[in-house]
């Protein structure tokens, strides 16, 4: 195996295994905050419960309200911890599908983002085509279906976009949000498109 291969693949294992353990975080903090709030509301009505000097069993006192208030959490936790994994393990298989080729071109855009941390990206330019990760699904934009990309930044007081829209030969339309101006991302993608699409016009519009 070439050094430069060893490089590429310890890279790929390396990010993977840094990802994974921002998942386990991220859906960590989320369980302790849920916990968190109703050890709580525990602690408050044990404090009730003692000062009140009541004989009933404490289990039995709490248990419905604190029920109803983890229900109420669930609704609360549950979608996001599912988009976590959702995304993350989208993000996960098409990082290990990879080539040794865009595997380089992905070290690249994590170098010229300034990520300090491992973060899910919004896109990737794979062999396979443009992948966009959404919230519940995962659009693959093949290489030759990708007709013209506009990218269009809005900064009008607190309301600030970057816009990457992909238009398709189909004429259907594709968008990628980010919610500042000028990130780095766009830019990348401006200048790294053509590796899946020589014959793709680019627009910037600012």
């Amino acid at each position: 195996m070439s050094k430069a291969t060893f490089t590429t693949q310890d890279f790929k294992i390396k990010e993977i295994s840094n990802l994974k353990k921002m998942r386990a975080i991220s859906i960590g903090f989320l369980l302790l905050v849920n916990f968190s709030i109703v050890g709580f509301f525990v602690y408050g009505f044990y404090d009730v419960y003692r000062s009140r000097n009541l004989t009933g069993n404490f289990i039995t006192y709490i248990f419905p309200t604190v029920a109803s208030l983890q229900l109420v959490l669930a609704f609360a936790f549950g979608p996001l911890i599912l988009i976590i994994s959702k995304r993350f393990s989208s993000v996960l298989t098409e990082l290990e599908d990879l080539n040794d080729e865009f595997t380089i071109h992905y070290q690249r855009y994590t170098h010229f983002t300034y990520k300090f941390l491992s973060v899910v990206p919004m896109y990737l330019i794979s062999q396979k085509g443009l992948f966009i990760f959404r919230n519940f699904k995962t659009e693959l934009l093949p290489p030759n279906s990708i007709k013209y990309v506009k990218i269009k930044n809005v900064n009008t007081g607190r309301f600030r976009r970057s816009f990457i829209d992909i238009y398709q030969n189909d004429s259907s339309k594709s968008r990628i949000t980010y919610y500042t101006t000028y990130p780095r991302e766009a830019e990348f993608f401006h200048d790294n498109i053509h590796l899946i699409n020589d014959n793709v016009r680019v627009e910037n519009q600012f």
